[in-house]
């Protein structure tokens, strides 16, 4: 049974785009792990969770990541 964590930056997803992100990476999942077989029988068992982290506490490049870092790399002018 499969345990899905997602972390992302605190505050940046809906959470409409929160419940796409889980029914979609959940379907993925199971779909990968039961194949040949149909997804349908793991799915009530595909656990799912999104952590949001505050922006201080995520990295990249060792560097702090601010809103800006994140608009920028989101609107492809990294």
């Amino acid at each position: 049974m499969p345990f899905i964590n997602i972390k992302v930056l605190k505050g940046t997803l809906s959470n409409e785009k929160k419940a796409d992100m889980i029914k979609r990476v959940s379907e993925t999942v199971a779909e990968i792990e039961t194949s040949p077989h149909p997804k349908d029988n793991l799915m009530p068992h595909t656990w799912c969770v999104i952590e949001e982290v505050d922006f201080e506490n995520w990295g990249i490049g060792g560097n702090q990541v601010t809103a800006e870092m994140l608009q920028a790399i989101v609107a492809g002018n990294t």
